[in-house]
């Protein structure tokens, strides 16, 4: 097990950590999903995670996980169903249990595999709970707690391996060099002007759909949020469901075949299952919408100035524009040089890519 110094926290530190554990989630995201599991994932990001969660503590490992969400959430693609999920398990499994395992790590009871699948297990099992009471609304899918359990032994020591990879003690001091060195010669990043108005009612519009119990009043909130997304963006306003196609498949599935009642004629589909489908479809389908709209008028640079974790973001934004076409590019050329000793690791491979080596 590879030691663990803690340098001083800077802005630096946390937007490099921001931007490569962005990078690798978005990296990742070029790995296709399986339907009837569309939140499970290898979780590569966490690489850079946990280094970060047992140099740092528990509080900016939140902050920074709750930053990488927002970052590939507003430039990575990533489906506002996916940031509600893998938000509320990731911070509650950093919480509850980062600290024991932090402290197991770096008293030697515990190695970083060790300490990477229980940080896995937490996660999914947490996930796991999540997509059941806010998406699902069927205690059906809990039978995927065995396979997840399992998959966290794969994934955590994968990540593991991966971390150990890049890890060294003058890792940090690395990416702050790299940092510093970017923010000296971009310019900032700009946003849109901020408009209270319009981010207190699209966050409403975000939380009303959780609210409606009947799946006829889902059906017509639904109805206007998606004419409000075609007249305003076009079909690309609908870009969002596509996305998240892998959602709307499961819910089908349990539902519509794992729902007893009154069978329909001539169907193996009951009239409960089929109206418990349209109120969950209809929900995830108005909250997608919405959440789109949301993120547009969040103001990122004006929360909190003062923090450590806003800094950081604004150090990280101008390198944001163009990293899911980086990020892709730099797990290719590592996966064609693998096998090459003198190739630097995937992480190594994402920095250099988005920062420029410094000249001599």
């Amino acid at each position: 097990m590879p030691s663990i110094e803690t340098p001083p926290l800077s802005e630096r530190t946390f937007a490099g950590a921001l931007v490569l554990a962005t990078g690798l989630q978005i990296a990742e995201s070029l790995i296709p999903r399986i339907p009837l599991f569309p939140w499970l994932r290898l979780g590569l990001s966490w690489a850079v995670l946990l280094p970060f969660l047992l140099s740092f503590g528990v509080r900016p490992a939140i902050l920074l996980f709750l930053a990488r969400n927002v970052l590939s959430l507003t430039f990575g693609g990533q489906p506002p169903s996916t940031f509600l999920i893998s938000s509320i398990s990731g911070v509650l499994s950093i919480a509850l249990a980062g600290g024991s395992i932090r402290r197991a790590t770096l008293h030697g009871w515990m190695g970083w595999i060790g300490a990477s699948v229980l940080l896995a297990a937490c996660f999914n099992v947490l996930q796991l709970g999540a997509v059941t009471a806010l998406l699902v609304g069927h205690s059906g899918n809990l039978f995927q707690l065995g396979p997840i359990l399992a998959w966290s032994i794969l994934s955590g020591s994968l990540v593991a391996w991966l971390a150990r990879s890049f890890w060294t003690p003058m890792f940090w001091n690395r990416v702050d060099e790299a940092i510093r060195f970017h923010s000296s010669t971009l310019t900032s990043f700009t946003e849109d002007k901020f408009r209270p108005a319009n981010l207190v009612v699209w966050s409403v519009m975000a939380i009303l759909p959780f609210t409606l119990s009947d799946w006829r009043h889902q059906i017509v909130l639904a109805g206007l949020l998606g004419a409000q997304a075609l007249v305003r963006r076009g079909v690309r306003g609908f870009r969002i469901l596509w996305h998240s196609w892998p959602y709307f498949a499961f819910l089908a599935w349990l539902h519509l075949f794992d729902t007893p009642g009154h069978f329909l004629s001539g169907t193996i589909i009951t009239s409960e299952g089929l109206h418990s489908f349209v109120l969950h479809a209809s929900r995830l389908g108005s909250f997608l919408i919405a959440s789109q709209e949301v993120i547009r008028w969040i103001p990122w640079r004006k929360i909190a100035p003062s923090s450590l974790w806003a800094r950081g973001m604004g150090l990280a934004l101008p390198l944001l524009p163009n990293l899911f076409p980086t990020a892709t590019r730099a797990a290719r050329i590592w996966w064609k040089h693998r096998g090459d000793p003198q190739q630097p690791n995937l992480v190594e491979t994402i920095l250099r890519e988005l920062v420029p080596e410094k000249p001599t």
